[in-house]
């Protein structure tokens, strides 16, 4: 880990009228002050555990702070303790169990269990909170080869079921509680609930399901049942890949075309708007993937294309 933007932020935290610190507990959520913007603190690049971090993608953090990121360039699975030291890695290139070809997108729930996509082997593979591996799950029908296309983003739901991102056919799969297919969600379009391209899918804490419609420039929700409820929608998105809940429900959404990061209101409302360099930051983002709150409360960025993680400090307008 390195800190080369240390100087600017400290300057840049001094000028502001707070900074966003470790997150008030559940209980005392608010809708809390406005973000103000976004400080690059230090990053994440080199050498982890034996190989050079490329093409950094997908993020997840569990309930006890612990950090997983999928290593897209080099087919692994890495985990980091709350304090981002990388304590082991999972994977390799291949089609065998255990192996990845190009994953992409990685979810927790509150078991531990970790869910990462696999889109070069058609499949997502699940395993526990050490990268032990569990199982997976094939998603191929015999009977029907074009079925189903490389999932993107995965999502778990209340009773055990997966939610996942068909990007090729434009649409959600739902799984049940024994990965047995279920239900599609969506089609082709732009009207409703319809999707294009569908990237990262998140669960809420009232079990609704909010997806990054990347080719409608939009962030989509569904209830738990899988029926369109509403759209997010401003005009400064392109290619909403990414998107994260912080601990006052306020959603942080990441287009990877333009290299913005985008704050709204659960309403929808755009409170702010930084990139493509952050402040502190020596370079712009690109092509980010993922982004996720670490257990300081600091935001995570996974900038993909300078193969880095980004950790950034959330700093407040006065209340």
């Amino acid at each position: 880990m390195r800190g080369p933007y240390r100087y600017i932020v400290a300057a840049l935290l001094f000028a502001l009228a707070g900074c966003g610190g470790p997150s008030k507990p559940k209980a005392e959520q608010t809708a809390g002050p406005v973000p103000l913007t976004v400080l690059a603190e230090t990053s994440i690049s080199g050498r982890i555990l034996g190989e050079v971090l490329r093409s950094p993608s997908g993020l997840a953090v569990d309930r006890l702070g612990a950090v997983y990121l999928v290593d897209a360039g080099n087919n692994r699975v890495i985990r980091f303790d709350r304090d981002l030291n990388p304590v082991r890695d999972f994977g390799g290139y291949g089609g065998s169990t255990g192996l990845f070809n190009r994953p992409d997108y990685v979810c927790v729930d509150n078991d531990l269990n970790v869910l990462v996509t696999d889109p070069g082997n058609q499949r997502i593979s699940r395993l526990d909170s050490r990268l032990n591996f569990v199982s997976e799950i094939i998603l191929q029908d015999d009977e029907d080869p074009l079925k189903f296309g490389e999932p993107a983003g995965v999502a778990l739901g209340g009773y055990g079921t997966v939610w996942w991102c068909d990007r090729e056919n434009d649409r959600l799969v739902i799984l049940d509680n024994v990965e047995q297919f279920d239900r599609f969600v969506g089609d082709y379009g732009y009207a409703g609930g319809q999707l294009h391209s569908p990237e990262k899918i998140v669960a809420s804490r009232d079990n609704d399901f909010y997806v990054c419609d990347a080719g409608n420039a939009r962030i989509v929700v569904y209830d738990q049942y899988g029926n369109f409820e509403r759209e997010m929608f401003d005009r400064s998105l392109k290619y909403p890949r990414a998107m994260a809940f912080d601990d006052n429900g306020r959603i942080w959404v990441l287009d990877s075309n333009l290299g913005l990061l985008s704050c709204l209101d659960r309403s929808g409302r755009l409170l702010m708007q930084v990139g493509p360099v952050l402040p502190g930051a020596d370079d712009r983002l690109r092509n980010p993937s993922d982004l996720a709150f670490a257990a300081d409360g600091r935001l995570i960025i996974a900038d993909t294309g300078n193969h880095r993680l980004l950790l950034c400090r959330i700093a407040y307008q006065n209340p």
